[in-house]
Formats: C-alpha cells, sequence, structure tokens
C-alpha cells in the first residue's frame, strides 16, 4: 500500500508540475494576422511617403528607432528619421510610387523580425527601381513600432 500511495504522489505531482509548466509558456502568435499587422505598417509608410508626408512616415517608427538606408549615414532618433524622410522625399523629382511587401516574418514576444522587397514605379506603372529591407519591431503600448532597420537598392 506504501509503494502504491507514494507512487500516485509522484504521478499527482508530474501532473502538477506539467500543467503549471505548460501554463507559463508564452502563447505563439497568430502569425497571419501578425503579418497582417507588419503589412499594415509597411502600407501606412509608403502611402506617406507617395504623399510626401513625413510625419505620416514616422509614425513607423518608435522615437528611439535606428534606420541604416543605402548610401547614407545611420539615423538615430526621431529628429535624424525626420531628417532622413525629408530627403528621402525631396530626391524623388520624377514623382515614382513606393509599394513594400513582406516577404517573411519572425516574432518572439514582443519582437517581429520582417524581411521584404520595396518596388518603386513611374507614373506610368513601369518598374524603376527595387530594394530589400530587413526591420525588427517591438509591440508597445499594444502596437508594433519599427525599433531598426536596414535597406539597400537593389543592382540595376
Amino acid at each position: 500500500m506504501k509503494k502504491t500511495t507514494h507512487f500516485n504522489f509522484l504521478i499527482a505531482a508530474f501532473a502538477a508540475f506539467a500543467i503549471v509548466f505548460s501554463s507559463c509558456q508564452p502563447a505563439k502568435p497568430d502569425m497571419e494576422k501578425v503579418k497582417a499587422e507588419i503589412q499594415a505598417l509597411e502600407n501606412a509608410y509608403a502611402d506617406g511617403l507617395n504623399a510626401k508626408d513625413a510625419n505620416a512616415v514616422l509614425a513607423y517608427y518608435a522615437d528611439d528607432a535606428v534606420s541604416m538606408v543605402n548610401n547614407a549615414p545611420v539615423a538615430s532618433g526621431r529628429d535624424a528619421l525626420l531628417k532622413m524622410v525629408q530627403e528621402d522625399i525631396a530626391s524623388d523629382t520624377t514623382n515614382t510610387s513606393v509599394s513594400f511587401e513582406v516577404v517573411d516574418i519572425f516574432a518572439a514576444g514582443d519582437l517581429v523580425v520582417e524581411t521584404g522587397k520595396a518596388t518603386d514605379k513611374d507614373v506610368d506603372g513601369n518598374v524603376v527601381k527595387t530594394g530589400k529591407y530587413m526591420s525588427l519591431f517591438e509591440k508597445r503600448d499594444g502596437k508594433y513600432v519599427c525599433i531598426r532597420d536596414i535597406y539597400n537598392e537593389d543592382k540595376e
């Protein structure tokens, strides 16, 4: 009788441990939902660029974000990011439109890494430039914001 009671206690203790341990694991994110959220951020970024609205573009970034774009110094913080976006908008003298496409995402906790591709088209819809990027997002106050990104253009 003593062996059975001891064995039952061990089984019960193991089961309790397994239940507690499994309930402590973070829930896996719904990757389709996360991808849709990130694509919406990319669309808003493109809309801001296409409307030549630097402040709309800046909504993509956290105040302490760092951006590393093609052929330019690193932009750290809100003021540097605003200057970077304003210069990007000013350099588009041909009125191209840009779009961004989420290619892949990786999520863990409050962080999401995205890889994507950028396409610039002229007023007739012809592709004039392409590029690729990687962005790191963090969920802050219930929404994702970009905290780091890097972009470079494809060779023509």
